[in-house]
């Protein structure tokens, strides 16, 4: 590296650091921070940086970390449990928007690449802004939160495909799109599989002989060498160097070291992802944005408006309510930090010409802005429509086309846990509760919660509990649960019925009452804990899950010596 690219790198590390943080106060997001640093300095702005290129290779290092970060959140085990919203609902909003966007590209004469290029970047939504807007705002854990999560991740895995198509139509595929995309999940698939199968018998057991050490510097050395190693291997195999990166994210991410690794490379994800952003900024011809404002604003307003209809019409079709599914939508509307990524690599491969990939990178900046006004309207239309629904509504009136659905009686501490498991699978519930404020508090958030009480043969009745496929007790008192067992048992002896236990006494008076599983609390708390001690310990998720069956296996065989205390407790939900 030569002298003048050290001068550069300094002075935008300068900039950025001056500029970043007095933006943030502003309330600008880091990425358009960033952008706006890489317009100041670039050709058009101060004319600070010789060569913008010189820097391209670590603005490279920043996407290829960014790919690793989001694979370390994509565990196996969270893609499965998560699947119905994931692989369904996300797959048909990534495929629909594609299409309906592709195809309007395509309709204004844009060539069939460059149409399927911008289908799918305009699909994407910004994972960034919209995570740091639901966390900032309490929000991740309603349910429009969790739906518009779900659809991230399918997006953020929809990404490895897409950098690995483009290389390929930008080749000379011509129309042979369809070939050119199963290619490009075909090698994806085949790598996913012999990273995973190396994975399983070499590199855990590296980590873990690593962390045995207690040499940090190691284990961070190692962590670069895995992400740089696949990388390197997908990159010579004719695939991007960032779908390794990827892939070596979602190997890792069930490891017990995933929490280290991620807070070992988040300092090289930041600054590098920073400055891909400032390199993007650079590529920003004010006098040509200025020029072009017009087609750039019509630009953004159409890919937002198709976004919102269709995401929201999909999300409907999947059966979610409609404050939920629109709110969802309008939260979900805007482009995509990796939009910038596909529209260099789409650029550089000659699918893009200068002024359509200066159009879309204007348009994604300017819908990235927009969010928090768009998760307002979200807000308001999800608000007129509870509101038009509320009117003469009632909890018969709305469960009475449920079938097969759960009903949960507490929406506690533990009965908001296993209603987003539900969630999370795709399941249909209803919830009861009596505490006013909790279910206010659900229900503005869009969940089936209703006030009632479960132990009341009528509420049961209301909530649908002959056309439920199980019931589940999860409130924290032990006199009112053996009630509703009672109840649910009178009402519907048909439906299994789960229930919460305080310990092994008050699970065998539940089984008197006809509960069909009764799960102690204290000793499911103590095998959370001791599984968690164990993975600290070093044992691997194998060997813990061992440890706890055989421990089950213990409880059936001999039953729980611990004396029933039930009787001296005095709890309250």
């Amino acid at each position: 590296m030569h002298g003048d690219a050290i001068t550069d790198i300094l002075i935008v590390l300068t900039a950025a650091l001056a500029l970043v943080p007095l933006l943030h106060r502003f309330g600008v997001s880091p990425i358009l921070a960033y952008l706006g640093v890489g317009i100041i300095l670039g050709p058009s702005g101060l004319k600070a940086i010789k060569d913008p290129n010189e820097a391209a290779w670590l603005a490279e290092l920043g996407v290829v970390f960014m790919l690793f970060a989001i694979g370390l959140e994509l565990p196996l085990e969270r893609l499965k449990t998560m699947r119905y919203y994931v692989f369904g609902l996300g797959s048909a909003q990534v495929g629909a928007t594609m299409l309906i966007i592709g195809a309007a590209a395509y309709l204004l004469g844009v060539p069939p690449a460059g149409a399927v290029v911008i289908g799918g970047m305009l699909a994407l939504s910004s994972t960034a802004t919209v995570l740091k807007l639901l966390v900032d705002r309490g929000e991740a854990a309603a349910r429009f939160g969790r739906i518009a999560v779900a659809i991230l991740l399918l997006q953020d895995l929809a990404v490895v495909p897409m950098l690995a198509l483009i290389p390929l139509l930008g080749a000379g595929t011509g129309g042979a799109v369809w070939y050119a995309l199963g290619l490009a999940l075909g090698k994806a698939v085949l790598a996913l599989g012999l990273i995973v199968f190396a994975g399983r018998f070499l590199i855990r057991p590296l980590f873990k002989q690593i962390a045995s050490t207690g040499n940090a510097e190691l284990f961070t050395a190692a962590s670069l060498f895995i992400l740089l190693g696949l990388g390197w291997i997908t990159r010579e195999a004719g695939m991007s160097m960032s779908l390794g990166a990827f892939l070596a994210g979602m190997l890792l991410a069930g490891t017990p070291y995933r929490h280290q690794i991620e807070a070992d490379i988040h300092p090289f994800r930041g600054l590098l992802l920073g400055l891909f952003f400032v390199t993007v900024g650079m590529t920003f011809d004010l006098a040509a944005l200025i020029g072009d404002i017009g087609p750039i604003l019509l630009l953004a307003a159409g890919f937002i408006l198709l976004k919102i209809a269709v995401t929201g019409l999909v999300a409907r079709l999947f059966k979610i309510k409609s404050d939920t599914a629109w709110r969802a939508a309008f939260l979900l509307a805007q482009g995509s930090e990796f939009g910038f990524v596909l529209t260099s690599l789409a650029s550089g491969s000659a699918i893009l010409d200068d002024t359509l990939t200066l159009r879309l990178n204007a348009a994604i900046v300017i819908s990235i802005a927009l969010t928090p006004l768009l998760a307002l309207f979200g807000q308001m239309t999800a608000k007129r429509i509870r509101d038009r629904r509320g009117k003469g509504s009632s909890l018969v009136e709305e469960t009475e086309r449920l079938g097969d659905h759960v009903l949960v009686a507490g929406f506690g501490r533990v009965g908001q846990a296993v209603c987003r498991l539900l969630d999370n699978a795709g399941i249909t519930y209803v919830a009861l509760d009596l505490n006013v404020q909790r279910v206010i508090r659900a229900r503005a958030s869009g969940m089936p919660v209703y006030f009632g009480d479960a132990g009341r043969l009528d509420v049961l009745r209301a909530a649908g509990i002959n056309r439920a496929s199980l019931a589940v007790i999860a409130i924290d008192n032990p006199a009112q649960a053996e009630r509703m067992a009672s109840a649910l048992r009178d009402s519907a002896p048909q439906v299994p019925v789960l229930a919460r236990a305080w310990d092994s006494g008050h699970a065998a008076r539940l089984a008197k009452a006809g509960v069909a599983l009764a799960v102690p609390e204290d000793i499911e708390i103590g095998l959370g804990l001791g599984s968690a001690m164990l993975l600290r310990l070093g044992h691997t998720q194998e060997e813990v899950e061992a440890s706890v069956i055989a421990f089950r296996a213990e409880q059936q065989a001999f039953g729980s010596t611990e004396p029933d205390k039930t009787s001296q407790r005095i709890s309250k939900d």
